[in-house]
């Protein structure tokens, strides 16, 4: 996957985290698709998200493209290996590619911290 990629990657999750609502919310002048007949309001069906998650863990394991409460061990593995995927020293021949790669970065520490601070470590 390209630098690009992964950072439309990690903002997609940004902004699921920032744009995410209940089922019951309406946003004004927003057609919804979840009206049916009756006019009442359907909750859409999300298999991959529990009620019990933490959205802003959510999004650091999406940022780590891990499953949601996957053990320390692999967050730790996953954060090695995209950071030495994505680390800015690769992609120091285009001053463009090494600032995106330098963002990607601090989204990969911003999660491995905050994921390792929620397991306790």
């Amino acid at each position: 996957m390209s630098v690009f990629g992964r950072l439309l990657r990690m903002t997609r999750a940004e902004l699921e985290g920032v744009f995410s609502r209940s089922g019951n919310e309406e946003i004004p002048g927003e057609a919804s698709p979840n009206d049916g007949a009756s006019g009442q309001r359907r909750e859409a069906p999300n298999p991959g998200r529990t009620d019990n998650e933490d959205p802003v863990l959510a999004r650091y394991y999406a940022n780590l493209e891990l499953p949601y409460g996957a053990d320390l061990e692999t967050v730790h593995s996953a954060w090695r290996s995209l950071t030495r995927k994505y680390h800015p020293d690769l992609h120091s021949q285009d001053e463009e590619k090494r600032q995106v790669a330098t963002e990607l970065v601090k989204g990969l520490n911003e999660a491995y911290e905050g994921l390792k601070s929620a397991h306790g470590a």
